[in-house]
């Protein structure tokens, strides 16, 4: 992943490209409909993981930006991660429209709280009030495992694959 550390404001902020991050345990998911409360968009908020833990101090030495937003610890010392985009709610899509199975097909289905995930996220820097911080886009779902069993069942939609599809799993 190559960072251009000299940008990073608001006119040219730092974009890298999308990362794939592995074996999450959902927390909290918001992608069967927005989180209009806060109108935040579509989420899933994660436990981080080893993998997890790894690729954040990595975007903080390539960057040089000590902030990553959407990092929290709950009441139970567990650290979590969260991952949104507001780009489909805002389109007027109420249902996040980019999850997977683990065969790569679009599905209708949710992943929901306890279930295993993989994500595709859009790490980027951002300059405000002349603070730094680096957001992570949430692109792609894939829905591996639901609640800790190997017996997930998924709806899927139609064969919607096409040579142009780039399923990133």
């Amino acid at each position: 992943m190559a960072v251009n550390k000299k940008t990073g404001n608001m006119k040219s902020p730092v974009k890298m490209e999308a990362l794939k991050v592995f074996g999450l345990t959902v927390k909290w998911s918001h992608l069967l409909k927005p989180d209009l409360e806060f109108n935040s968009g579509h989420s899933v908020t994660v436990e981080v993981n080893k993998e997890l833990a790894k690729l954040q101090k990595e975007l903080i030495a390539q960057t040089g930006v000590k902030k990553i937003n959407g990092l929290k610890v709950d009441e139970d010392g567990t650290k979590l991660a969260r991952f949104k985009n507001k780009i489909h709610s805002e389109q007027g899509k109420s249902r996040f429209p980019n999850i997977f199975t683990k065969e790569g097909d679009r599905t209708n289905d949710c992943p929901f709280g306890g279930d295993e995930i993989n994500v595709v996220i859009k790490p980027k820097v951002w300059e405000m009030n002349g603070k730094q911080s680096i957001s992570c886009y949430l692109e792609q779902v894939q829905w591996v495992e639901k609640n800790s069993s190997n017996s997930v069942t998924f709806e899927v939609i139609g064969d919607n694959k096409t040579e142009e599809d780039d399923l990133p799993f």
